[in-house]
């Protein structure tokens, strides 16, 4: 009899690890997919952004022409740059380190909703097979408790 506890206690050990390793897996994938889309679309976005404002700059090089020379047009360009890349350099604690911690820590740290039925039902069984691993260590607690029993009731009859 002990002997199948034994077996039943490694069996669902054997299926709680399992089961906790294959939600690991789910939830790793989650997490790792989402954060390649935001880093997939910051990059097109800044991207685009940057083109932009490349296209901006030479519009307003080539309006600044009607009153200035030319050299001097793109020199006022480059200066209104480099002014508003120290503004960005200055603030980019406020404007970009700490939204972007907010938005990874909320994907990372927070339950997703994609495959979401494939990891409740896992957890579920994870949870249910918690529950038989303690029902085998209490009936094997209970079984050592009565071998226990068993020898000091063989040590007092042979004393």
């Amino acid at each position: 009899m002990a002997t199948t506890i034994y077996n039943q206690l490694l069996t669902d050990t054997q299926e709680y690890i399992k089961a906790q390793y294959k939600l690991l897996q789910i939830k790793g994938i989650e997490q790792t997919s989402r954060l390649i889309g935001v880093i997939i679309t910051i990059v097109m976005i800044t991207a685009i952004v940057v083109i932009g404002l490349i296209f901006l700059a030479i519009a307003l090089a080539a309006w600044l022409e009607q009153w200035l020379p030319m050299w001097a047009s793109y020199l006022v360009i480059a200066g209104a740059m480099l002014l508003i890349a120290l503004t960005v350099y200055l603030g980019k604690k406020w404007w970009f380190v700490r939204p972007v911690e907010k938005h990874l820590s909320e994907l990372v740290l927070e339950d997703t909703t994609s495959l979401k039925k494939q990891k409740q039902a896992i957890e579920y069984q994870s949870t249910m097979q918690r529950e038989l691993l303690q029902r085998d260590m209490n009936t094997i607690q209970q079984e050592w408790t009565k071998i226990e029993r068993l020898l000091q009731l063989i040590r007092s009859i042979i004393s």
